[in-house]
């Protein structure tokens, strides 16, 4: 067995394993920053035009903040299981080129 190219399959199967939560983190994100993005701009615009202080755009604004606060800790949880997955089929790489090595299942 040549484990020359070992690392580069170990990194490719753990790319794509985490490959598929990208796909669902980036769909969620992109949702939730244009949500906050659509949020402090109606803020700003309304301290601009007068219809709202600082004072209540701050307050606002922290409630923005806090839901994208939010948004992290949900992502905390998505990027725990990319992890594992990734690290697994590394690690099931890995074993396979041990086995092959070895002739034998010690991995």
């Amino acid at each position: 067995m040549n484990f020359k190219n070992t690392l580069e399959k170990m990194l490719a199967a753990a790319r794509i394993a985490a490959g598929a939560h990208w796909n669902v983190v980036s769909d969620y994100l992109e949702k939730e920053f244009a949500e906050a993005k659509k949020e402090a701009e109606a803020i700003a615009l309304e301290v601009a035009a007068g219809t709202k202080t600082p004072e209540q755009a701050k307050i606002e604004l922290q409630s923005v903040k806090d839901s994208l606060e939010d948004v992290r800790l949900a992502l905390t949880v998505e990027a725990k299981a990319a992890a594992q997955e990734a690290i697994n089929a590394a690690l099931e790489v890995l074993r396979s080129a041990v086995n092959s090595a070895a002739k034998v299942a010690i991995l």
